[in-house]
């Protein structure tokens, strides 16, 4: 059997030296680098040849479905698998749609890892169990019969939405205040605002607000 190289593409250190540890002693696998930072990766993109390409979502500066998109452009056979923490049915589809080949979550053992890396290797789709759970619940919630009602006007003000954008992008209230010529304190509140009219509990509803309400795409560049 052919090797399958392999080229991380994830902005979490310690975790990217554990699937280091974890793909070492698997056969027919090589890893062949990371990079942990996206802009670093598309630098660079010409010089690596890799089979799979493991890419997590939520990054700074380059969103991981950005990503995916320009590997896609820079590499066309490059086979993309979608390593990350969000089950979200829309990180899915928005994932699939930039062009991944498969998407699993980071809690997934290595057995699913190791599967998922191979199958999609081969140009095959993998979607983690978790994930075709998440899938299947999503469909089965469907009503073919019902109509979409028309978009209800956002609750949130110019300002509001301008920050959850960059707090989608993983800014900190200093990058964000300095942008804005705003001081940190006034960006502290307006990041109790949107966490109070959203109802999000955690970044990761204010993420999952800000895509389902178009505040911020991570569609492929046009």
């Amino acid at each position: 059997m052919e090797t399958i190289k392999i080229y991380v593409i994830d902005d979490h250190k310690l975790f990217v030296e554990g699937i280091y540890s974890l793909l070492s002693d698997e056969p027919n696998l090589e890893l062949m680098g990371y990079s942990l930072c996206a802009r670093e990766f598309m630098e660079k993109i010409d010089k690596i040849q890799a089979h799979v390409y493991l890419v997590d979502i939520n990054m700074p500066e380059i969103s991981g479905i950005e990503l995916t998109g320009m590997i896609k452009e820079r590499q066309p056979q490059a086979k993309i698998l979608a390593l990350t923490m969000y089950d979200d049915f829309q990180f899915v589809e928005k994932m699939i749609k930039s062009g991944a080949n498969g998407y699993i979550l980071k809690a997934a053992d290595l057995q699913e890892l190791t599967k998922a890396i191979r199958t999609v290797a081969t140009g095959q789709k993998f979607l983690g169990q978790d994930i075709q759970d998440v899938v299947f619940n999503k469909i089965g919630s469907l009503d073919v019969f019902d109509k979409p009602d028309k978009k209800p006007e956002s609750i949130l003000t110019k300002r509001e939405k301008e920050i959850l954008a960059l707090i989608a992008k993983e800014y900190s209230n200093t990058q964000i205040s300095e942008m804005l010529f705003i001081s940190e304190r006034t960006v502290e509140t307006h990041r109790k605002n949107i966490f109070a009219k959203t109802n999000s509990k955690s970044a990761i509803g204010l993420i999952r607000y800000a895509i389902e309400n178009n505040i911020v795409s991570f569609d492929k560049k046009k």
